[in-house]
């Protein structure tokens, strides 16, 4: 009985490791630091230029939602003194460093690992940045849409709340339970 529970602990790691194999087979971590303009603003992110939609890296690019929020964010900068912020799929961040030049705080959210690596790199690039408000708080967390332990750890740290929450691109695929039902 005992080799019958090992071979199927075998069998199961063994898959988890081709698993793995082929996941980093399309994780691109080639990121290259690139200028984006926004009015006045000059922000410098690392990002991809392609990626991926493959284990959803999507988020390693720069999407045109965000530079649409962006334009008007940086033309807007008045609405975010002084605010805290919630961004959700987040990315790789450029929409979050715009608002820290204004806001006391920005909470960058995004679901995927890898991406979270990349955004915690472009927040620790721009944690010292000059402008405005050049000691805004800025901190990434883990957030799966529907996830209400992520949602609650994040509420919990921050239990003041937020002035804004902001996403630009962001997509959410809900099902009710009698969708696929016949009728």
């Amino acid at each position: 009985m005992g080799s019958e529970t090992e071979k199927h602990k075998q069998a199961n790691k063994e898959e988890e490791e081709e698993i793995v194999c082929l996941e980093s087979f399309f994780i691109n971590d080639d990121y290259q630091l690139t200028k984006f303009t926004f009015g006045s603003h000059v922000l410098e992110l690392y990002c991809l230029q392609s990626a991926s939609t493959d284990f959803d890296l999507t988020g390693q690019l720069v999407w045109p939602g965000a530079m649409l929020m962006n334009g008007y964010l940086s033309g807007n900068a008045e609405i975010l003194q002084g605010c805290s912020i919630l961004e959700l799929g987040s990315g790789v961040g450029i929409t979050g460093v715009l608002c820290s030049k204004f806001c006391r705080k920005v909470i960058f959210t995004d679901h995927n690992d890898e991406v979270l690596k990349i955004l915690k790199k472009n927040i620790e690039l721009h944690g010292h940045s000059c402008g405005p408000n050049p000691s805004a708080e800025l901190e990434a967390a883990k957030l799966e849409w529907g996830n209400s332990d992520h949602l609650g750890e994040i509420l919990q740290k921050h239990n003041d709340g937020f002035d804004l929450i902001l996403g630009a691109d962001i997509y959410i695929l809900m099902f009710a339970n009698n969708f696929f039902s016949s009728t």
